[in-house]
């Protein structure tokens, strides 16, 4: 039997020629999202469903700033276990006109006081030009909606390299 270390099996224990490098994770990006009052209901399939309406917020990272536009929204499913699952689609501004879309899924989870923190993948769609690095990177964030805050949400997003 192979030797599968402390984390488990690895692709060479499965007939990999070589093993595979973990990924880094890089900061890249700040996004505080302002969110309105959700809208809740159950559905058919016995889960809640909340839609946050995103009215606005800020994007901030080294050499690049947007504002977050209007009309977006968090689209979340709330589970059994208190969590939810999230699917968040929006527009932002770049300081330069350009006008990108990200989409940010994954999961927040109930803390003790209050606040939900949550994991996520982020992709961007961008137009060609100097923002492509943006639609070509692979994200993950942090995402964190303190307690007592029904008007933000806090977003770190980690480029996976």
């Amino acid at each position: 039997m192979a030797d599968t270390g402390a984390n488990g099996p690895r692709c060479t224990d499965l007939g990999a020629s070589r093993p595979l490098d973990p990924p880094a994770l890089e900061f890249r990006i700040a996004i505080r999202a302002d969110i309105g009052p959700a809208q809740e209901f159950m559905t058919s399939a016995g889960t809640t469903r909340a839609v946050f309406p995103i009215t606005g917020g800020v994007l901030a990272a080294d050499g690049l700033t947007g504002d977050i536009l209007p009309g977006g929204a968090d689209w979340a499913i709330g589970l059994p276990d208190g969590s939810y699952a999230i699917e968040a689609r929006y527009l932002i501004a770049l300081q330069d006109g350009t006008v990108i879309a990200i989409t940010n899924a994954g999961r927040m989870v109930p803390r003790a006081d209050g606040a939900y923190i949550g994991r996520t993948r982020a992709s961007f769609e961008v137009p060609p030009g100097p923002h492509d690095w943006l639609g070509k990177a692979v994200f993950l964030g942090t995402a964190m909606a303190e307690a007592g805050d029904d008007d933000h949400v806090y977003i770190e997003l980690w480029e996976a390299t």
